[in-house]
């Protein structure tokens, strides 16, 4: 009605259709963090910590609980939650707006409005719902920014009965509007539910997770055959409650501590994060430590054109300007410039006058406007009438549409051949024309017709560059707009892309099966260069299909209408001037202006993968030499070893392995992967070759006389199975007294000791020399690491060795 809604129809629809925001997810937080610690990996510390708590063994039970904790915690941070991204977009909702009700204008909270409301919109208000104008169909039209929305690059007109988008902001003009869709039902809305509907884990959860289950299955073997061997063989018993009343679990305990990566998720994180503090110096602040490694494997990267590639800024390409006979380019600049009118903030007008280039500051001093009409949708020309401070002279300058401007030309039959030519060869190069004409005198009806203007959206200074290293770096790019294809077709060749380019038409034969009869969809889309005049859902759909093609897939954007796409992402990269809701929804923010960064992100991720990767394959070779070592010498010989030495051994060797972080590297010059298979073989044979070297000095020392006096090492003797003999011939002692008895327990008790520290000392420095081996492809001598892992290694195997003499 005229009045608009009445304020209790207001309150009812409101009850019906709900407020006009975003839905809001609230998560326990609690509940959040306690999710951390039901997985796999974690389940095996906490049976850890259990074993530990049953034997009264306090110090192993309260460092794995805090190892389990800092896990939980590190996890918990780097949940990237859909609900911040969510949260972004709806704070970029208007937060008023000025709506009829009770047949008077007033001002709510945005939030308020329900469909069937009329809204009161103009210049510099940002849309709050979505909307259809009733404005008159001869009334000056709207002019919408949408480009964070749609990525369209220039302003659109929206005439009565056409429709303008929630988010969108007027940049010219005044209407009355109904609103028809409100919350999540807008266009805006449903940009945020495909942003809610995304898988948030990371590909380096997984990776950790296969290593985690292979290590998990490797203890869990060996545990079941202690076991079985220790009370079934041996006939072990245990008296629970009482410190060190149950040696079988004793040593279970330590293939379970020794042998699960505890330290796995604390040492990539550390590495990850000392990454990140780098790659931000650099301008790129990374919001998901773990995006840090899908960026080093990446291998497609698709990117928005408008305001990523390009700059969002209209220019005039002034290389490409066309004159008319008796004209020169510098008078197209000049009465192109004259007939803008830069008080309205209209782009086409800020465009050409800026393009008049340093005159422009000086331009109305040297000329002054009487008259001025400005475009309109029938005319769709500006005509200003002029006169020349300096003499007086009066003349008008009109542009507008080029087919308007060239019909009006005194000579249009002799001329339009030439220039109608030039129009559809810049519609094909995705210019936009704008046509020139001159009038002297301020009734003439003779006009000239001074030239062609192209307009265009000028790439980024680096844009092309970016794109040849990526090339260089084995990633594929494509462009994904949702500008017009010629546009997307012209700015992709002057970036030295490919120019096979589709519009979203192609989706639209899926049901079909095959695209033109050729191939499916998913194939089209790997194989071709890019698409143009897409939508959110159509961005978010052709990363979606790569990722299910294989390939790890970086997605840049700066709007709005990025932002599912980027949160769909492996990697999304949000550029310096990105909107809140990209910025929210990106992994990797870019904060200097350019794409040149995101080359130093990728090498610098490179990097750093490297490190993690020399770490993975050290993690999993450890994990088989722990479980193979002492299980085989907890089988063959009923030995135990305590737990203590194998926590002091992940102290001392996983705590020196965040050295890692500054190890020196060479960065992969094609996306990297992790290759498990080939990481879980190396592993085992890394790990069975420790053992067997383990086996050999245990062997050596507890069942030879090698290490006794008189041979290469002049030590006493570590033969603790014949104690016994020493008792009675070297001592003198009768066999079965209580002297006799005392001293065979005492001497296999100190030889045992003196075995168990000699056997730490070889597991510790060995274990931790691994690294120097897995760290490269080359020979480990001929690739010099950084001074942080030798002086790690050094210091650590120092307090090794002092706790294995001492201790």
């Amino acid at each position: 009605t005229e009045d608009g809604l009445s304020s209790t129809d207001a309150e009812q629809r409101l009850a019906r259709y709900g407020p006009n925001k975003l839905p809001e997810t609230v998560k326990n937080p609690i509940l959040e963090f306690l999710k951390f610690l039901w997985n796999p990996l974690s389940w095996c510390m906490e049976v850890a910590a259990i074993i530990s708590i049953i034997l009264i063994d306090y110090i192993d039970f309260i460092l794995i609980i805090v190892l389990l904790l800092l896990n939980a915690a590190i996890g918990y941070r780097e949940e990237a939650a859909a609900g911040d991204a969510i949260a972004a977009l709806a704070a970029s909702l208007a937060p008023q707006a000025k709506v009829l009700r009770d047949g008077a204008i007033k001002t709510i909270e945005a939030s308020q409005l329900v469909p069937g409301d009329i809204v009161l919109v103009r210049l510099g208000d940002v849309v709050a719902a979505d909307i259809k104008l009733i404005c008159a169909e001869d009334h000056e039209p709207l002019q919408i920014d949408q480009a964070a929305l749609t990525g369209e690059s220039l302003p659109v007109k929206r005439f009565g009965g056409q429709c303008a988008f929630s988010g969108s902001t007027v940049k010219q003009g005044e209407s009355l509007a109904v609103v028809y869709g409100t919350g999540a039902n807008t266009f805006f809305g449903k940009a945020a539910s495909l942003i809610g509907e995304t898988d948030s884990d990371g590909h380096l959860q997984i990776v950790m997770s296969r290593i985690g289950a292979i290590c998990i299955i490797t203890i869990t073997v060996w545990v079941i055959i202690e076991l079985a061997v220790q009370f079934g063989h041996y006939g072990h018993e245990c008296t629970l409650g009482e410190e060190g009343s149950c040696p079988t679990l004793s040593n279970m305990l330590v293939i379970i501590v020794g042998g699960i990566p505890i330290a796995m998720p604390t040492v990539l994180s550390v590495t990850l994060a000392m990454g990140a503090y780098k790659l931000a110096s650099k301008g790129a602040i990374v919001t998901r430590l773990t995006a840090i490694e899908e960026l080093a494997g990446m291998d497609m990267l698709c990117s928005d054109k408008t305001g990523t590639l390009t700059l969002n800024q209209l220019s005039v390409d002034k290389s490409n300007l066309e004159s008319g006979d008796d004209f020169t380019p510098d008078d197209i600049l000049l009465y192109g410039a004259l007939g803008a009118k830069i008080e309205n903030e209209e782009p086409i007008d800020l465009c050409c006058h800026d393009a008049y280039g340093e005159k422009k500051d000086t331009l109305w001093n040297e000329y002054k406007c009487t008259k001025y009409v400005p475009f309109n949708p029938s005319d769709k020309r500006t005509i200003a009438t002029i006169e020349e401070v300096a003499t007086g002279k009066t003349f008008r300058a009109s542009k507008g549409a080029p087919q308007v401007i060239l019909q009006m030309a005194h000579n249009y039959e002799q001329i339009k051949d030439k220039f109608e030519g030039r129009i559809l060869e810049y519609a094909s190069r995705g210019y936009r024309a704008l046509g020139v004409g001159y009038s002297d005198g301020k009734d003439s009806d003779k006009w000239e017709f001074v030239g062609l203007i192209p307009i265009f959206d000028p790439p980024r200074h680096d844009t092309k560059d970016t794109i040849a290293k990526c090339l260089e770096l084995g990633i594929g790019v494509k462009m994904i707009t949702g500008d017009q294809l010629p546009i997307g077709i012209e700015t992709a060749r002057q970036l030295g892309m490919g120019t096979n380019m589709y519009t979203t038409e192609v989706f639209k034969d899926e049901h079909s099966g095959l695209v033109d009869g050729t191939m499916t969809l998913s194939e089209l889309v790997e194989n071709a260069d890019g698409f143009a005049e897409v939508f959110p859902e159509h961005k978010y759909d052709i990363v979606k299909r790569l990722q299910e093609r294989g390939h790890i897939t970086g997605m840049t954007g700066d709007g709005v209408n990025d932002a599912p796409a980027l949160k769909k992402g492996d990697i999304g990269i949000a550029v310096s001037d990105a909107t809140d809701a990209a910025r929210a929804a990106a992994d990797i923010v870019l904060t200097e202006a350019g794409l040149g960064v995101i080359i130093d992100a990728i090498i610098g991720a490179r990097k750093i993968f490297q490190r993690m990767k020399s770490y993975a394959k050290y993690t999993v070779a450890m994990t088989f030499r722990i479980c193979f070592t002492f299980g085989l010498l907890t089988v063959l010989y009923d030995w135990y070893f305590p737990t203590i030495l194998i926590v002091l051994l992940a102290i001392f060797n996983d705590g020196a392995m965040i050295s890692l972080s500054k190890d020196r590297v060479t960065p992969s010059r094609n996306p990297d992967a992790w290759f498990l298979q080939s990481i879980f073989i190396n592993g085992l044979v890394y790990g069975l070759y420790l053992t067997l070297s383990s086996w050999a000095l245990f062997y050596i020392a507890s069942h030879t006389d090698f290490f006794e006096g008189g041979s290469a090492l002049n030590m006493q003797s570590l033969q603790y199975t014949v104690s016994d003999v020493y008792c009675e011939f070297q001592k003198g002692l009768a066999v079965g007294s209580d002297n006799y008895n005392q001293c065979v327990a005492e001497v296999t008790w100190e030889r045992q000791s003196r075995l168990r520290a000699l056997m730490y000392a070889q597991v510790s420095i060995s274990g931790m020399a691994l690294i120097f081996v897995t760290r490269t492809s080359k020979f480990s001598w001929l690739d010099r690491p950084g001074v942080m892992p030798m002086a790690a290694f050094i210091f650590s195997q120092i307090v090794s060795s002092l706790v294995a003499g001492f201790g």
